[in-house]
């Protein structure tokens, strides 16, 4: 009898956790994203604007003393990027094909965070890959767009590449182009707020001719001004220094915080964690230890720097966190984005 029971048992067992398996594996791959992505931005006043996948679909969300959904996309869609206004009312957000294909383009929405009316300003038929507002001029967006796509392999997704620098004029609707670099790559654009120029993270590839030249090259920050774009100056930074990603600048400290590449875990996988290098001591100190990857370093108005932790980089999900700290690595912190819905 207590055979008869236990055999009952296991078959029970193995037809639901094959029912369980049935059922994951018939939703569809693109409802399978769950959780915070890297995307985000802070305001001035502190409110935090984020991007999670629910059930595959991109949804944007804003916290202040609350947390608020404000957007949702199809599954088949990607946000690539946003901003939140000076005003609070509202959030600039880019959005293209999450799968990328030669007919993909990009669409610049302004969304009212209250209402939840959402405005499409323009459609560019290239990848929009980064927006940011001029802190001088509100009015005015800068923005990182790619030209061409091209898979890696045959078969393979599409990635973009051939990046400039374009800016967008809220009141009038004119688009300018203030490069003409055709970059591999292009990250972390950022507006000066005290001059007319822009900083932003690309190959130090200027004198490269030969292929293992162009291998060789580093990343690094350059300050390129709107007037005169062809007179890019290369942010000091010692030369033996690793390549450099995401960065932040912190003027009132004469620092520069940036990604770079700290070591590889013990299957070998890199780890990147956040570096900062002074220009008065001309010394770099690592801010960050949390063995996984950190990056998208943001300078809030609060004196602290906010940044998204992949804990689980190099697998096949990720596992985002928003964390902040001191400048000087002090204090670090996670930020929860849950407490209050």
């Amino acid at each position: 009898m207590r055979k008869t029971i236990l055999f009952s048992s296991v078959i029970v067992l193995v037809t639901g956790a094959c029912l369980l398996l049935g059922f994951t594996y018939s939703i569809p791959d693109e409802e399978k994203q769950q959780g915070l992505t890297g995307l985000f931005d802070v305001s001035k006043q502190g409110e935090i604007a984020y991007v999670q996948y629910e059930k595959g679909k991109p949804t944007l969300y804003v916290k202040s003393d609350r947390v608020s959904r404000v957007a949702q996309l199809p599954a088949d869609q990607s946000i690539l990027d946003l901003t939140i206004m000076p005003d609070r009312k509202t959030i600039l957000y880019v959005t293209s094909d999450k799968e990328l294909n030669e007919d993909s383009n990009s669409t610049l929405h302004q969304v009212n965070i209250e209402s939840g009316e959402d405005e499409i300003l323009f459609t560019r038929e290239a990848i929009v890959m980064e927006i940011v507002i001029d802190p001088k001029d509100e009015n005015q967006l800068f923005y990182i767009q790619a030209d061409r796509f091209s898979p890696y392999s045959p078969g393979a997704s599409l990635y973009p590449y051939d990046f400039d620098v374009h800016s967008y004029q809220l009141k009038n609707g004119e688009h300018h182009q203030h490069t003409d670099l055709n970059k591999y790559s292009m990250a972390s654009l950022q507006v000066s707020s005290e001059d007319d120029s822009i900083y932003i993270q690309m190959d130090d590839d200027a004198d490269s001719e030969t292929e293992d030249q162009f291998f060789e090259t580093k990343g690094r920050v350059f300050k390129i001004p709107i007037a005169n774009p062809d007179r890019q100056l290369v942010i000091s930074i010692p030369e033996d220094t690793q390549d450099l990603y995401d960065f932040v600048l912190i003027p009132d400290r004469s620092e520069l915080i940036y990604q770079a590449v700290a070591g590889t875990n013990s299957e070998g996988t890199y780890e990147y964690e956040l570096f900062s290098y002074n220009w008065d001591s001309q010394s770099i100190h690592q801010l960050t230890e949390l063995h996984a990857y950190a990056g998208y370093p943001i300078y809030g108005a609060d004196g602290k720097v906010y940044f998204m932790v992949d804990q689980q980089f190099g697998e096949r999900r990720p596992d985002h966190a928003l964390y902040k700290m001191n400048p000087d690595g002090s204090d670090v912190e996670v930020i929860s984005l849950e407490e209050s819905r």
